[in-house]
């Protein structure tokens, strides 16, 4: 999800970059970005708009009259020193697209089980506990849920349909960095909670057994350094990816890849590229050797491309502020060589045979959208020198949205690479794929 209303936060924004489509643009060096999970697809075309649950026209993208159901917003919840408040609930449906589940994570906190046509609410069961950051349905009548408890940690929470009641509760002792989806399992990349530590992979399946595996030499987390006015956060995100078919989980330092196989949770470790690294050179392109040292963290996104190929993008943040881009490439997992395809590239959308890039940096010119085949062939440019940002990729088009100024969203035909109109009143979020949530970019 996009943007995330953050109160007292502190630290690096691109690590709590969450929240709502089309309501105006996203703060400096914010870029959002979102995967659509795995099939199903709703029977109907349904979306978000100002806390409630619509049908929307598939032409235009526009609220329907008729039956509204009350969602409410995402929730909020405690993170690095402050809070992070999402605008959009998590939601999952079922395997059929006729129902979903939707996380009502108001005061007055609940499951709200809905029919999508026509679309109205079935029941609902309420919650005493924290809110609820993702629902997963893989299963016929259990449903999966990622509830918040204290400490910036996170439980995993099973409910039966037939009893409409919460069966299990079980801790994950971290805290949900990423989530990943297949059709049969979760895939949760876990951190230490308020501090940073050794990775895990947590593995849940439809009924909600847990197996977990630790990453000895991939570093994942954050946590607050000083105090009052000095106070600053030090973040290691990496990169999260699952090639569902190949049955493989992949998390992604700055230049070491861990290989999880799902099936036995073994380990393999690779390095990125030649030493020295391509990232290594990377990154000593975008900042001096004397400067390097004020680094304090790093974020990145990752994508499982399929043909063996991952997408990577993020950034790199220093302790007073600043951050730079650290590019988007590509990594073949048949040898771990790496490709840069942007180097000033921070975040990227994946439509079809599509890389979509945006980015900025402190010193770096922003890109505006640039569009590239898997192999790093430029298919356009649009918008060059403005700071862009994907607000929706629907039917061939993606709806782009340009920081500063009331601008209206530019409306780009993915097959030529053109421009072919504007739109001024906010995208709705589209409910697309399985499910979406917190932890899900």
């Amino acid at each position: 999800m996009f943007r995330a209303l953050l109160t007292a936060f502190v630290g690096l924004v691109a690590v709590l970059a969450v929240g709502a489509v089309g309501q105006g643009q996203p703060e400096a060096g914010v870029v959002p970005t979102r995967v659509v999970a795995p099939a199903p697809d709703l029977s109907t075309l349904l979306g978000f708009v100002d806390g409630k649950l619509v049908r929307i026209d598939p032409e235009t993208l526009a609220a329907l009259p008729g039956k509204r159901v009350t969602v409410g917003s995402g929730g909020c919840a405690s993170r690095q020193g402050g809070t992070a408040c999402w605008t959009v609930p998590p939601w999952t449906a079922s395997r059929d697209g006729q129902f979903l589940v939707v996380a009502q994570n108001d005061p007055a906190r609940m499951l709200r089980f809905v029919l999508v046509n026509p679309t109205y609410v079935t029941w609902d069961l309420p919650l005493d506990s924290g809110p609820i950051g993702a629902l997963a349905w893989l299963a016929r009548r259990r449903m999966l849920a990622l509830e918040e408890i204290a400490g910036e940690r996170q439980r995993l929470i099973v409910v039966d349909f037939r009893s409409q009641r919460i069966v299990a509760r079980r801790p994950l002792n971290g805290s949900v960095a990423q989530l990943a989806r297949t059709r049969k399992e979760l895939v949760l990349l876990l951190a230490p909670p308020q501090s940073i530590g050794p990775a895990r992979v947590a593995l849940v399946d439809a009924r909600g057994a847990l197996r977990f595996v630790r990453l000895t030499r991939i570093l994942a987390g954050s946590k607050l350094l000083g105090s009052g006015s000095n106070h600053r956060v030090d973040a290691r995100s990496p990169g999260f990816a699952v090639d569902p078919l190949g049955r493989r989980a992949f998390v992604v330092g700055q230049d070491l890849a861990a290989e999880v196989d799902l099936r036995t949770l073994a380990v393999s470790y690779h390095t990125l590229g030649r030493r020295p690294s391509l990232l290594a050179r990377l990154w000593n392109w975008l900042e001096p050797a004397a400067a390097a040292k004020r680094v304090s963290g790093y974020d990145r996104r990752a994508q499982w491309l399929g043909a063996d190929l991952i997408a990577l993008s993020g950034t790199d943040s220093g302790g007073n502020g600043e951050y730079r881009p650290a590019g988007l490439f590509t990594i073949d997992t048949r040898d771990w060589s790496v490709t840069v395809i942007d180097r000033d590239a921070t975040s990227f959308r994946v439509a079809g045979d599509l890389l979509l890039a945006t980015g900025s940096g402190m010193e770096t010119t922003p890109i505006g959208l640039v569009a590239y085949g898997y192999d790093g062939t430029r298919r356009f440019h649009l918008v060059k020198g403005e700071q862009a940002w994907l607000a929706e990729i629907y039917d061939g088009r993606a709806y782009i949205g340009i920081a500063g100024g009331a601008q209206p969203l530019r409306i780009v035909d993915l097959a030529t690479g053109q421009i072919v109109g504007t739109r001024q009143q906010p995208l709705p979020w589209l409910l697309l794929g399985a499910g979406s949530g917190w932890w899900e970019d």
